[in-house]
């Protein structure tokens, strides 16, 4: 087991009542659900890909240009971390979309998207692949009205058409760590891709808030709509007991 996963599970308290930490008897080795063929994806290749495209999208959204929403009170930049890839790759290692606890000493409301595609094309690339599910995520916010962004619902049929949405677009998501893998079922060619982030949403919250401040350490000059690295933000709340439910 890597050194920090046994580091993580030392600390009592990192989940919620009755979910089990990713890490917890967890060696790093591939599932025996996954395929002899699965392949994890050399992340590393596509770190700046999907650094890029979380960027992107929310600065649109900080711009005030994403159509039906206002813009957020200051957005920041998404820098990777290690530690939230490393939990992502042991999520994807299981070959399954799995809801496992994520949460580390740093990031103790963490939030992840996770998605599980069937490769229809032998022709289509991993970056592709990515681009798509990416894209999928944030395309959600076609469901979401302003009123869900300021009040977010809890665990519903209301939550479920716009959470990958809902975290992407957390306003002091500062960091994200993906981990990806391709394999395959009988005849059935699968990827799975999973992304963890330093901010979940958070039930009757808001996804964000509408501006009224500007960044106060000034801009990044590749998303100028988004604050600089270093950034304060509001302290990330605490997951209450029982807030989650027992999935």
């Amino acid at each position: 087991m890597p050194e920090s996963t046994t580091r993580l599970l030392a600390i009592s308290g990192l989940c919620p009542s009755l979910r089990r930490h990713i890490g917890c008897k967890n060696n790093g080795e591939l599932s025996k659900t996954c395929s002899p063929t699965a392949k994890l994806l050399n992340i590393t290749e596509y770190q700046a890909i999907i650094l890029n495209q979380h960027n992107q999208a929310r600065n649109l959204l900080a711009s005030g240009k994403l159509e039906g929403l206002r813009a957020p009170e200051k957005m920041a930049t998404m820098q990777w971390n290690e530690e939230l890839e490393l939990l992502a790759t042991l999520n994807v290692k299981q070959c399954a979309k799995h809801n496992a606890c994520h949460n580390t000493l740093e990031f103790r409301n963490s939030g992840q998207n996770v998605a599980l595609a069937v490769i229809n094309k032998t022709d289509i690339s991993n970056e592709q692949l990515i681009n798509t599910t990416i894209d999928r995520w944030w395309d959600q916010y076609k469901n979401i009205t302003q009123q869900r962004v300021d009040y977010f619902p809890k665990e519903s049929k209301l939550s479920d058409p716009v959470r990958n949405f809902a975290v992407m677009a957390r306003d002091n998501n500062t960091h994200v760590g993906c981990a990806a893998i391709r394999f395959s079922k009988g005849p059935v060619d699968n990827f799975l891709m999973a992304c963890n982030y330093a901010s979940n949403f958070m039930p009757e919250h808001a996804i964000y808030r509408v501006k009224s401040l500007n960044c106060q350490g000034g801009y990044d000059r590749v998303y100028p709509a988004l604050c600089k690295v270093g950034e304060l933000y509001r302290e990330v709340e605490t997951v209450e007991p029982n807030m989650w439910g027992n999935k």
